[in-house]
């Protein structure tokens, strides 16, 4: 099982690397009309220190899973006024369905509890099965449908007391 630790400054090239190889495997299951939008923010000159300066916000929770000195998946969120929202939960295509996903979203849970938050909220796509069985698994229900939502796609907010 990998580790599961904050990220640091030192490791946002590999960050950059393994959140694009995320992005690009999501094709599978999202139009091209949400996924190149946010593959061309991580592709700018200034991605890299876009990632450093989220990691180094005092609200943030950027966790990485790491396995050989590789990062092989990450959880990014940030906690305000008691909710912590998990914005991005992600594993490289080649480490699916091995519990690194749920292992990231265990710990962030976590790290949201030690902040004294009492809910964890998230949106996914209606077309991500794998992570919504997770989320429900994991005690996650669905609050909300954000109809035509981000770059036009359907979301469903899902949230989770702690």
């Amino acid at each position: 099982m990998p580790k599961i630790r904050y990220a640091t400054a030192e490791d946002a090239e590999k960050l950059l690397k393994c959140f694009i190889e995320i992005w690009e495997s999501l094709r599978e299951w999202l139009p091209s009309s949400f996924v190149d939008p946010e593959l061309e923010i991580l592709l700018k000159p200034e991605g890299k220190e876009r990632l450093r300066q989220r990691m180094e916000s005092k609200d943030s929770i950027f966790l990485v899973a790491e396995e050989d000195e590789e990062i092989i998946g990450l959880a990014q969120g940030r906690e305000y006024a008691g909710v912590c929202h998990l914005g991005f939960l992600g594993v490289k295509k080649e480490y699916r369905g091995k519990g690194v996903g749920e292992s990231l979203l265990n710990r962030f849970i976590e790290e949201a509890r030690k902040r004294k938050a009492h809910k964890v909220w998230l949106f996914t796509s209606p077309n991500l099965l794998p992570a919504i069985r997770l989320y429900i698994k994991k005690g996650f229900v669905p609050e909300g449908f954000l109809r035509r939502h981000s770059h036009c796609l359907n979301l469903i907010i899902y949230s989770k007391f702690l």
